[in-house]
């Protein structure tokens, strides 16, 4: 079980995972997550979230909005940029990267995966071609935004 450091894997199915495991663990006391249990009302309460919204995230089919992962992190006790980062709405070791450098913006860049969680695209074939997509439009745009640095007019980027 892993309960600390950076994430193995990200995604709707990780953090269902991270969170049905720190449930458990909860303190004062654990939230009964099992059939019929009321845990999931509870922790849905605690956390300021659905208890629809929550059996989703639980079972690895969505993500929660950003603002709940905080709510979560309240409510078991665990340390939000943990399940930030298990969510995939951010990267650690693009936050070390950044430690020492002034902050430029409030809002970082999502992940293409991170795009297709918070479309709810789950579906592998279908997540797999927006995935592709996304990241072909940014290599497009990076050759773009050389080219014009070099001194190209118009950017000359091409699909290759």
């Amino acid at each position: 079980m892993r309960s600390k450091g950076s994430p193995e894997r990200t995604g709707p199915a990780a953090l269902g995972a991270l969170v049905a495991e720190l449930a458990a663990k909860a303190k004062p006391e654990p939230y009964d997550l099992t059939q019929g249990g009321t845990g999931r009302r509870k922790l849905a309460e605690d956390a300021g979230m659905s208890v629809w919204a929550v059996g989703r995230m639980l079972r690895g089919e969505t993500l929660p909005k950003v603002e709940n992962v905080y709510g979560l992190a309240e409510a078991l006790g665990a340390d939000e940029g943990l399940l930030l980062d298990t969510a995939g709405y951010r990267n650690r070791s693009e936050r070390a990267k950044r430690t020492n450098q002034p902050v430029l913006s409030v809002v970082n860049s999502p992940t293409p995966e991170a795009i297709a969680d918070s479309l709810g695209i789950t579906h592998p074939f279908v997540r797999k071609m927006l995935i592709s997509s996304i990241t072909e439009a940014i290599r497009l745009q990076r050759e773009a935004d050389q080219d014009e640095a070099d001194g190209e007019p118009g950017g000359t980027a091409v699909a290759r």
